[in-house]
């Protein structure tokens, strides 16, 4: 994570955090990064850890285009007061995981996994014991 932060574009802005943070490990201060372009690394890649990207939008059409305009398609949210916007989006959103109004909640009911390039299979819930089973089907008439 510190590397995509060390590497952002003149146009970017680190708006808070961006630093290491204190202690043993490898610790970040959360942190929000402004003035993004599409094709930027950061927008690009997965950044796991307290790292929010931001990119204003005209629309909600070129808001999902850009949401879904990477190789990667883990987890986002929709932050919105208009339900039926949220609604919208999160049909669109071509992710494994689409939260409304907050983001990373786990639920052991729920699968959590990615598509695209963002992982294989889903974990939790019922749907992850399919990456470890085969289902064979054998019929037989009995005479």
């Amino acid at each position: 994570m510190s590397g995509f932060l060390a590497r952002l574009p003149d146009h970017a802005r680190v708006l808070a955090g961006g630093h290491p943070a204190g202690g043993d490990g490898f610790f970040f201060e959360a942190s929000v990064v402004d003035g993004l372009q599409q094709d930027d690394e950061i927008i690009q890649n997965e950044v796991f850890g307290p790292v929010v990207t931001v990119q204003q939008f005209s629309d909600e059409e070129e808001a999902l285009r850009w949401a879904n305009g990477t190789q990667y398609g883990l987890a986002s949210s929709v932050w919105t007061k208009d339900h039926g916007r949220a609604l919208r989006m999160a049909r669109g959103l071509d992710f494994g995981c689409v939260w409304i109004n907050t983001h990373i909640p786990l639920v052991a009911e729920m699968p959590h996994g990615g598509f695209k390039h963002s992982g294989y299979g889903k974990d939790l819930s019922m749907y992850g014991f399919e990456d470890y089973t085969r289902v064979k089907h054998v019929m037989s008439a009995l005479d």
